[in-house]
């Protein structure tokens, strides 16, 4: 583009992708990275659901389960650390790319150990990819949308792990009955790896990633063509509106601490830790609490999907009171919610010999409001940071977020040993506590529209 001067004046990407209505090319692209979203989800949950048949079939203890879930846990969080950075260093799409296929070929292995210490490596391994998706997702997600719209893509791609989540539950109920423990793994990994496969060959680079190197402009210009745009050869291309000068432009972890993102990247911080230590408190161990309690394997199943299920339409909701309130409000309002609520579980009594339904509603709320609130904070992640520092910054977020994850087999552990079913979910309510007051630290909320 040139002006009256006769100088270049450069196309702003940006307003480009704001200003142009929603496109078929863009759908495409979201489902296809939202496909290993669900697969992420839908795979981190199996070995929860093969540990009661496991338990009996190798006659070891529920504990001897705590390691193999804490060290995949663990790979999560290197991965989540790592892959943010290698988002940022090599692009979205080789990110995403690899660790779906790697977290896929982990999983189906999985369904030919015969032993635990087998198990647990191939967890770690499997955790290394899960851990790897999400930052690169998130940033993809919200790169290819208009800034107006970037919540409500980031948290229905997000949502889509949940959506995994619910699957899983459902895949536990009609195989393990009738085809063991081993057919979920097979199913779950197999799946993974065929749509690895698919985004090989059809996922493109970010539209914005691209836009940060002058060198891929010429396939930046593909990219534009193939949305809709009409963008001439050599064509001077910029992304105005995700440079900013309060931040770097380098993607370095002592960069998310300086004076301009310091107190958003502590909340952050504070705040997936948190959230993430709840959730896979409830994910991981409520079908083996259920199943300790008496109840069938098609009820502790069914109690996972409802978890995963509440979160998923929380999201939903959750975009709306967003669009409405805010993130600060609508998410702190959430997490105020879910301590009344765990609060309340200590009281239920559980009882097998009695009807579950309440119980799975009871469990369909707290998974509302836990799960809706772990993927609602990543749209305030990716409204913190510029493209620079995307998927960086919430990978190392969502990285420290793990740390929760892998601590939480062990507090899970601890207070059914020490307090069962009651202590179990007071500390989910001091954990959504935390999260929101960390929540408040964060000084870059999603704002509320202009009135």
């Amino acid at each position: 583009m040139t002006s009256e001067a006769g100088k270049e004046v450069a196309t702003d990407i940006g307003r480009l992708i704001d200003e142009r209505p929603w496109g078929r090319y863009q759908t495409w692209v979201v489902i296809l990275v939202a496909l290993g979203a669900v697969m992420d989800g839908l795979d981190n949950r199996l070995l929860p659901l093969a540990i009661p048949p496991l338990i009996k079939e190798w006659g070891v203890t529920r504990d001897a389960f705590a390691m193999a879930t804490s060290v995949g846990l663990a790979g999560m969080v290197i991965g989540t650390m790592v892959g943010g950075m290698l988002g940022d260093r090599f692009g979205r799409r080789p990110t995403i790319v690899g660790s779906v296929l790697s977290f896929g070929v982990a999983t189906l292995a999985n369904a030919f150990v015969n032993d635990i210490t087998s198990m647990t490596a191939l967890r770690f391994l499997a955790g290394l990819g899960l851990g790897a998706l999400m930052p690169a997702a998130a940033a993809m997600f919200a790169e290819f949308s208009p800034t107006h719209r970037r919540s409500l893509v980031v948290t229905l791609g997000i949502v889509c792990v949940p959506l995994g989540g619910t699957l899983s539950g459902l895949l536990g109920a009609v195989l393990l009955p009738t085809w063991g423990w081993r057919s979920l793994f097979v199913v779950g990994g197999g799946a993974a790896v065929v749509i690895g496969l698919i985004q090989l060959f059809t996922l493109p680079e970010s539209p914005r990633y691209l836009a940060r190197d002058p060198k891929s402009h010429g396939a930046l210009t593909k990219l534009l063509r193939r949305i809709g745009h009409s963008i001439a050869d050599g064509e001077h291309l910029t992304d105005a509106s995700e440079t900013r000068s309060d931040g770097p432009q380098k993607t370095t972890v002592s960069q998310l601490f300086d004076k301009g993102y310091i107190r958003d990247t502590i909340g952050l911080w504070a705040a997936f830790f948190a959230i993430f230590m709840c959730l896979y408190m409830e994910s991981q161990w409520m079908p083996t609490i259920l199943s300790d309690a008496g109840y069938s394997v098609q009820v502790s199943s069914i109690a996972s999907s409802s978890l995963a299920f509440g979160g998923m339409f929380a999201s939903v909701l959750g975009v709306a009171a967003v669009a409405r309130f805010g993130s600060r409000k609508g998410l702190m309002g959430m997490a105020a919610a879910g301590v009344l609520v765990t609060l309340g579980l200590t009281q239920y009594p559980a009882d097998p010999t009695q009807s579950a339904v309440p119980l799975l509603i009871l469990l369909t709320i707290t998974g509302f409001l836990v799960g809706g609130l772990q993927i609602m904070i990543y749209s305030v992640a990716t409204h913190v940071y510029p493209t620079s520092l995307r998927a960086g910054g919430i990978g190392w977020s969502v990285g420290i977020g793990r740390l929760g994850s892998v601590i939480s087999p062990f507090i899970a552990t601890a207070a059914l040993a020490a307090g069962g079913w009651e202590a179990f979910f007071v500390l989910l309510a001091v954990g959504l506590a935390v999260t929101f007051l960390s929540l408040g630290i964060i000084r870059r909320h999603v704002p509320p529209p202009a009135r």
